[in-house]
């Protein structure tokens, strides 16, 4: 996964040292990244055409990487809280959210519980300005479906709420649905500055029967409604 850019007055690392584990959904060891291997049964949901909608319209702005220390973490605006709790009705999602911060090695950590997603600490809290960033696994060994199973078959005008720790409730909209190769992951788009509060959820996609892996990702891009 990969660490969002710097947002306006808030620096953060840059976004394309770690775009390896943004992309990479492929079994390390007995572990998946984002997702594990369904053991051939059927890949999960895909967005078709219909689903895709369109991002909003917005300037985005990419600033060079600071040059604070790698442990240096964002400044939280007024009021920020993290998010504790994610709903999605529409496709039956519902999750506690782990804290997920970086490995040694600069890249993002993934949900440690395949039934559970996690928020990632250095990307904006729900409300901030600028992108939210939560993921999930699609599948596991231990689970089969995982957390994220359905995200692939979300589409525009659904809702997301995300509860927050001091209990308030941030109600996003769902903007688009997208799916991307590895080779093709627009890094700035997930990450890049907004100027309002949005929210990216991220899971794999792209399910080779060849190497029973994922070749891919799908993000759900998503506004601040509410």
């Amino acid at each position: 996964m990969t660490t969002p850019p710097t947002s306006a007055g808030h620096p953060r690392r840059t976004a394309i040292l770690l775009v390896v584990l943004a992309v990479a959904c492929v079994a390390a060891g007995t572990v998946a990244v984002l997702a594990g291997t369904t053991g051939g049964s059927a890949p999960p949901p895909q967005p078709g055409p219909a689903a895709a909608g369109q991002l909003p319209r917005h300037d985005m702005t990419v600033m060079a990487p600071p040059s604070a220390p790698a442990t240096a973490r964002p400044t939280p605006a007024p009021g920020a809280s993290r998010p504790t709790v994610l709903d999605i009705p529409s496709v039956g999602i519902h999750s506690t959210l782990l804290d997920l911060g970086l490995n040694k090695d600069g890249t993002i950590e993934v949900p440690a519980k395949p039934l559970q997603a996690g928020w990632y600490h250095d990307s904006r809290a729900p409300g901030q300005a600028g992108p939210s960033v939560i993921l999930g696994h699609v599948d596991s060994h231990a689970t089969g479906p995982a957390v994220f199973y359905r995200l692939g078959a979300m589409k525009p005008r659904q809702r997301i709420r995300v509860t927050r720790a001091d209990r308030k409730v941030a109600v996003f909209t769902v903007d688009a649905v997208r799916s991307y190769a590895k080779a093709a992951f627009p890094t700035l788009d997930v990450y890049g500055n907004t100027p309002d509060p949005e929210l990216r959820l991220i899971t794999c996609s792209g399910w080779n029967p060849r190497t029973h892996s994922y070749d891919g990702n799908t993000v759900v891009f998503a506004h601040l409604s509410d």
